[in-house]
């Protein structure tokens, strides 16, 4: 049978979509094929953290039964909106199951087989990670520890199951030696980490630093502000690795403490700005980014200028706005909504400051010598996550990493002359 794989959503599903063709290879009854049309099934790995994605995900969905394809849906789809894809699937396979998806789909299509794996082990994903060319996403953990009164995620990832330590610092040196040298550390909250077996983030940063040799980066993905606080010092400390990039994504979600609480994030905008002002103050060129939901149900004019002030005072170098949509199974669902114009409106107001903010930072590198990961040619990232282009000089290549002078600056993105 001839298998089309088609994935969505945030990095940790990116790894997921990567494991599921992986776990295909071992058998033989399959072939990957890199168009829908030569598929005899198409695998589609979902997202749902919006309503856009939901419905973009549906279409799809409804798009490949109309081409009369076997359509198996994995992913974040299956696990928290079941109801609405279990009579449009032949095969529904839940996110802790991606490295079981060969095996289920062979019982299935092969045998006829329907029952559900019990007693999963999610540390057995990471043997379907290889290192697969310069960048690679490493999952620490499924879940989180958070009760967000928005979010869709909680109800597919489910409570925080972290991935064995020493099983990561392996595949870590698995990478590096496959030739990797830039790993995407990625949870839905990389900052709770550990908490559920008794180590933590920095631990996991610490013993990858020490023992895994070689000249590589490693992007820490984005953390809970509610529980940086507990690990904050040693975190620190880890940042003065010229392996850990000088990058941080902290959500802020709302800039106002009504809000905040509303959404059960369980921090107050003080606590999130004392955060911010520490990694600041210790990690140069930091590349702070951060998110914001506007048009929350309880969201007041006067909340949301209460965020626009704040991001004033923090300054993110990258704002990712988004509108919210109400998410089927959260509390937040069930409040009075915002007026869909008031959200657009909120939405194009914060869109015109993101802009603002994230051009005045690059101006500040306009001067200044960034390391700089070579990903493509003229193209690179930084050692703080900044994507940077660049001339090609005869004898550069695809990664190798190079000094460059940025000369110039974008709303999102830095220009150079690399130093030879």
């Amino acid at each position: 049978m001839k298998v089309y794989i088609e994935g969505y959503g945030c990095t940790l599903n990116t790894a997921d979509t990567r494991i599921i063709k992986n776990s295909l290879k071992p058998f033989k009854d399959f072939q990957i094929v890199d168009r829908v049309e030569d598929a005899d099934v198409v695998v589609i790995n979902t997202c749902v953290v919006r309503l856009e994605t939901e419905n973009r995900m549906l279409s799809r969905i409804e798009y490949f039964r109309s081409l009369n394809k076997k359509v198996v849906v994995a992913g974040c789809m299956p696990k928290a909106l079941r109801e609405k894809v279990e009579d449009k699937a032949h095969l529904l396979i839940m996110p802790r199951e991606a490295h079981l998806s060969g095996k289920m789909m062979h019982r299935f299509f092969k045998e006829g087989e329907v029952s559900r794996p019990s007693n999963v082990n999610i540390n057995d994903k990471l043997k379907y990670l290889k290192p697969e060319g310069l960048i690679m996403p490493l999952p620490i953990a499924e879940g989180c520890v958070g009760r967000c009164t928005y979010c869709i995620v909680k109800v597919a990832r489910g409570d925080l199951l972290s991935y064995d330590k020493d099983l990561l610092v392996k595949k870590a040196r698995e990478y590096v030696e496959g030739g990797v040298k830039h790993i995407l550390i990625t949870a839905q909250d990389t900052a709770c980490y550990g908490f559920d077996k008794g180590y933590t983030l920095p631990d996991l940063l610490e013993d990858i630093i020490n023992s895994v040799e070689g000249t590589y980066t490693m992007r820490i993905g984005m953390m809970h502000a509610k529980n940086v606080p507990e690990i904050i010092d040693h975190l620190l400390e880890c940042y003065k690795s010229d392996k850990v990039a000088k990058f941080l994504h902290l959500p802020l979600q709302s800039g106002d403490d009504k809000v905040l609480r509303d959404m059960n994030r369980e921090y107050t905008v003080d606590e999130f700005i004392e955060i911010v002002k520490e990694f600041k103050r210790k990690v140069k060129d930091l590349n702070f980014n951060t998110d914001i939901i506007v048009g929350f149900p309880t969201e007041s004019e006067e909340n949301f200028e209460n965020t626009l002030e704040v991001l004033k005072k923090i300054r993110p170098d990258y704002i990712h706005g988004a509108k919210y949509t109400p998410r089927r199974h959260t509390p937040a669902a069930r409040m009075k909504q915002i007026d869909t114009k008031i959200r657009k409106m909120r939405s194009r107001i914060l869109d015109k400051l993101r802009r603002e903010l994230s051009y005045e930072n690059n101006r500040k590198y306009i001067g200044k010598t960034l390391r700089v990961l070579i990903t493509e040619k003229g193209k690179g990232i930084a050692h703080n996550c900044k994507v940077v282009k660049f001339n090609w000089e005869e004898g550069l290549k695809v990664g190798d990493f190079v000094d460059v002078k940025i000369t110039d600056a974008k709303t999102f993105g830095l220009f150079g002359k690399v130093l030879l």
